[in-house]
């Protein structure tokens, strides 16, 4: 059985209160801040499992609980700001996965994944059943 691995990053954006922002996303594991808010923050995955957004986070007792990266982000965000999230991965190369999600100081959010190339391809053809996946 093959392992997942993947790669992922934000852009760069700006936050309303850059220590309420940094105090808020230090319990939320495997991910690096770099940046300032004149130039912009930006949030790279490095580490954990698998190389992707983390899903939890821990309390000040070390309890787990459930976070969506996003969402936390998009709190602090200075209005007229959108953050964009990317993951990259495979599993070997039985398949390969990508999405990338915008979200912007009011939660609004919008994204796009690989597998919807499936869709824009039956478009090309009379018979979109030959359009297979690329994984096996």
């Amino acid at each position: 059985m093959a392992n997942y691995y993947a790669s992922a990053r934000s852009n760069y954006f700006r936050v309303k209160n850059p220590e309420a922002f940094m105090e808020e996303m230090f319990n939320v594991p495997d991910i690096t801040i770099h940046g300032d808010n004149e130039k912009g923050f930006c949030i790279l995955v490095d580490g954990g499992d698998y190389g992707g957004w983390p899903s939890w986070a821990l309390d000040e007792d070390d309890n787990e609980y459930e976070v969506d990266v996003p969402v936390l982000v998009s709190k602090h965000l200075m209005d007229d700001e959108v953050a964009i999230f990317m993951e990259a991965g495979a599993e070997k190369l039985r398949y390969v996965t990508g999405y990338a999600e915008a979200i912007n100081s009011k939660g609004e959010r919008t994204g796009i994944n690989l597998f919807d190339i499936y869709e824009l391809a039956a478009e090309l053809t009379d018979k979109p059943e030959n359009v297979t996946h690329c994984e096996y």
